[in-house]
């Protein structure tokens, strides 16, 4: 299936909460996600197939440094190497630009988010004791990660 990468704008706002909401338990609405289009400091990177959002990052992006805000892929679509291959892709779009080093924290139960950080180079520096309450009986730690970017 042909597929295109773009960045999102703030028209493609309720795809993008709409994805989010199948994605993720405690889901961003679609004028947060407008509102971060809309911001310079903003990067996206999403992958849209006939037309339909499947996979998409927002990170925000200052002085050498990003901060993945979220990353969500469709359920149905999960473990095809999309996300993967998003970010690699994300990844040689930031080193043109000068960034130098990624961050993100991620659910310490989402484990297979984090065995695709460890494979693409971010290690742990830290958590935020139950820091993800919505939608989970029990509160999750999240952990703190980074990798450094070749420029």
């Amino acid at each position: 299936m042909s597929f295109t990468l773009r960045a999102l704008t703030p028209a493609d706002a309720p795809a993008a909460a709409a994805l989010h909401a199948a994605a993720f338990p405690d889901p961003w609405s679609a004028a947060v996600f407008a509102s971060w289009f809309a911001d310079p400091a903003a990067v996206t990177l999403a992958r849209f197939e006939g037309g339909d959002l499947v996979t998409f990052v927002l990170l925000n992006a200052v002085l050498g440094e990003a901060d993945i805000l979220t990353l969500a892929t469709h359920p149905a679509r999960r473990n095809e190497g999309l996300a993967r291959d998003l970010l690699a892709a994300l990844i040689e779009t930031l080193t043109t630009r000068g960034v130098h080093r990624l961050t993100l924290d991620v659910a310490e139960d989402n484990l297979p988010a984090r065995r695709l950080y460890a494979r693409l180079g971010f290690t742990l520096d830290g958590r935020r004791k139950g820091y993800y309450a919505a939608g989970r009986a029990q509160p999750v730690d999240a952990l703190l990660m980074s990798c450094s970017l070749a420029l």
